[in-house]
This record gives structure tokens, sequence and C-alpha cells, in this order.
């Protein structure tokens, strides 16, 4: 049978998008340092003469990139960076922005979560210096709402937010690419149902359904929030993240739930009483049995699985739900977030940057090479003999039968994960045929 664990390793969210805190800052470095670079050479390609400096070339890069250096060169002096955590920073003040818009929306709860995470994933291997987020997340929130069966009109949704449909679709593609065509994204707002229903199955809980009500609208209440606003999504699982959020609205609760789940007895009995007792095998299949079932609900499993949930709740504890205030504190935004938009809007790629000149771009290449490709060695075009039969695909005679039919090895259309998977906290991988965390874990 196949274990909730084994099945949460095969989804794309954990194969692609699960990485360990240093993995996740090393990758988003990484994409840093390229980004920096790709952008000075396109911006030192861009070398104004010392006449023309503040005239009004379109077609010039609108950053101070290219005022001529004191000596008279024409070689333009490059713009300070962002850095990898100025970077960051922007993207969680985006990620709370696609929230608001959201609610002011009134989307649902998984279409707020798809989208915030669509906008993360999408920078980790994407710079914002690269791609305008005040336009990503708005392609991010309308691509969401459709992956998540919202309808959505187009028109509509351009005019709430003031933008063209065309900046909106010509983001869409990029979207998809930095998400690597893996739209499924695992919420634990479910987790949180269905934890809450084994709760108040307990008998003496039944005379404390309040206390049951509370802790679910605060934990609904940290997870629509803090796990977007962190990284808790790239390093936990949906359950673990659940009870993390219910840790903290009910540390009792939630500890209760886990010691009901992690709590191994083992099989006794006489061998006849277990399957092959008659020929005895029975004690051999009953320890068999109860090792299986250590290795999943047993102590050693409980204590890690207390460790993760610790250490992701420390992480919802940075955003808890009272930040909110914070991120929309007029004064945060004069202060922290207005600099770096500025800063940004001096190094942002000048060729990147507009999503609709750069579609435009790309479909005028992409049509030259489909006429390059149709022309023959001597500048003409090649003729394809037609006649009625073709029509329906041609003879399929003779050579049919000589056609030789080559299966390739199935690969992973998304080509793997990014970088290679370890355990983030440590130790061995537990094995896909072992439910190490008891239907409210998953891999750590």
């Amino acid at each position: 049978m196949t274990t909730e664990d084994a099945r949460y390793r095969d989804s794309s969210q954990y194969r692609l998008w699960s990485f360990s805190p240093t993995q996740l800052s090393a990758l988003r470095e990484k994409t840093n340092a390229a980004a920096r670079a790709r952008i000075s050479e396109r911006l030192l390609s861009y070398p104004l003469p010392a006449a023309t400096a503040s005239s009004k070339d379109l077609s010039a890069p609108t950053s101070n990139a290219n005022t001529p250096d004191p000596d008279g060169n024409s070689t333009p002096a490059l713009p300070e960076f962002l850095t990898p955590a100025e970077e960051l920073t922007l993207v969680v003040y985006y990620t709370f922005e696609i929230l608001r818009a959201s609610e002011s929306l009134h989307y649902s709860d998984e279409i707020k979560a798809t989208a915030a995470m669509f906008l993360k994933r999408f920078y980790i291997t994407n710079s914002i210096m690269t791609y305008p987020p005040a336009s990503m997340f708005f392609v991010a929130l309308f691509f969401a709402s459709k992956v998540e069966t919202g309808h959505v009109n187009l028109s509509e949704y351009s005019n709430i937010f003031k933008k063209s449909p065309e900046e909106i679709l010509a983001g869409e593609f990029l979207l998809c690419q930095g998400l690597r065509f893996a739209f499924d994204v695992k919420h634990p707002f479910r987790a949180l149902r269905g934890a809450m229903m084994e709760l108040a199955g307990f008998p003496d809980m039944q005379s404390d359904l309040k206390r049951l009500d509370a802790a679910e609208s605060r934990a609904r209440k940290i997870l629509q929030l803090s796990p977007l606003m962190t990284d808790a999504y790239f390093h936990y699982t949906p359950s673990q993240i659940m009870l993390a959020a219910l840790s903290l609205a009910d540390r009792g609760l939630a500890e209760r739930l886990i010691r009901e789940t992690f709590h191994f007895v083992p099989m006794e009995g006489n061998s006849a009483d277990t399957p092959g007792g008659n020929n005895g095998g029975g004690e051999g299949s009953r320890n068999k049995m109860n090792d299986e079932r250590a290795a999943i609900i047993g102590s050693q499993i409980r204590d890690k699985v207390l460790g993760a949930i610790e250490a992701c709740r420390d992480m919802l504890s940075r955003e808890l739900p009272e930040r909110r205030e914070h991120w929309a504190n007029k004064t945060f935004i004069k202060t922290q977030i207005t600099p770096l938009k500025k800063k940004l809007a001096k190094c942002k790629d000048p060729e990147r940057w507009n999503l609709v000149e750069l579609q435009r771009v790309r479909r005028e290449q992409a049509a030259k090479k489909m006429d390059s490709d149709d022309e023959d060695d001597f500048g003409g075009r090649r003729v394809k003999k037609e006649d009625d039969s073709d029509v329906f695909g041609g003879d399929l005679g003779h050579s049919a039968k000589k056609r030789k039919v080559t299966v390739k090895k199935e690969e992973d259309p998304f080509g793997g994960p990014m970088v290679k998977k370890e355990d983030p906290f440590g130790g061995p991988k537990v094995k896909k045929e072992e439910d190490s965390f008891g239907g409210f874990g998953g891999a750590l």
C-alpha cells in the first residue's frame, strides 16, 4: 500500500520545490549572481556619447548606467545591484501585495496561497532585476485563479487593476517556464479541517468544542499568512505546516494529536492468531509487523516529527497575522521598500523588463526561424510533393513495415530537481515504503 509519505515524495512539490535552508539560500545567491552578470553585459553594450546622454532615446536603457565617465570614455558606469537579501525583501513585499489584492477580489484561501507560491517559486530561479515584480504578481494571481478553477474574465481582471490584457498574457508563459510547468501546490488547509475532526472524535473533547473552534480559527488565520510570507512551503510538508500553525494556536491540542497518532503498541498473542500461525510462521510475521509499525508510528519517528514541527513553528512565528500591519505600514514602505524600488529601477534588465515588447521580439524571432527552416540551400522554398492521398497521411504500405520503432528511455520532463535532494534536518532519508509521519508528516 502506498503511504502518504511516499505519495508526497512523488509530487512535483517535493521533487522540484523542496529544499533545505542551505540549498535555498545558495540557489537564490546563484540566481542573483547570474542576473548581475547578464545585466552588466547588456548595460555595457549600450554606451551613450556625452552629447546624447540626456536625449530621450527609447531604445536605450532607462537607468543611469550609461553616463560617460569624467575621462570622456564611452564605457558606462554600472549601477549598484540588489543583493539576494534585498531581492527577497521585495519578493516578500509583493507576496503580501498578492494577498491584499486577492482579498479585495474575495478569492478563496487556495487561490491566494497558490498565487503567492507561484510568485515565490518564480523568483527563486529568476531575479527580480530581470522581470518586473509589479507586473508578475498580477500575472501570478490571474494564472493561479485559473489553476484553482476560479472563473476569471481577463477584461474585467485587467480593468480592476488598470493593466492591459496584453501585459497579463505576456507574462503567463514566462511564469509557466519559471514554475517548470509544475502547477500543483499542496496546501495545509484541508489537513487542518481533518485534524480538527479527529480531535473532535476524542470522547473527552466533546465537552470542549469551543476550544476546538477557537484553535481552528486562529490556526487558519496563521495559515493564511505566515507560511506564505516565510519559506515554510519550501522546507516542510503541508501537514507539518498545519501542525505548526495548530501548535501556535493551541500547543496542547497539537501535542495531543501527535501523541495519539504516534502511539505504537506491539501486537501480542499466540502464533495461531496471526496469518501463517498454523504453519509456524505466525510469530515471525507478527514480529515483522511490529517492526514495520514501529518504524511508522514509533517513538523515534515521533521525536523526529516533533523536532520538525518545532522548527516550522519558530519560522511561522516570525510572520504572525499581526504582522499584516507592519507590511502595510506607510512608514515602513517609505523607509524600506521605496528605496529598494528606486535601486531596482536603476539596475533592471533593459532587454527583459518590458514584458509586452519581450513577447513581441520573441515571436518575431520564432517566425524568422520558421521561415529560415523552410528555405533550401539555394535560397528557394521547399515544395512538398502532395497528392490526394497525402491529405490522410500518405501511403502506409511497404515502407511502414520496414520502419523501426525506437522506445526512448522515460525521462523527467522537468529535468529533475534543481539541487541534490537532502534531508534539511540531517540524518538519513526514510524509504518510500515507510510512512514515517503517520499521516501527518512527509519528507523532512
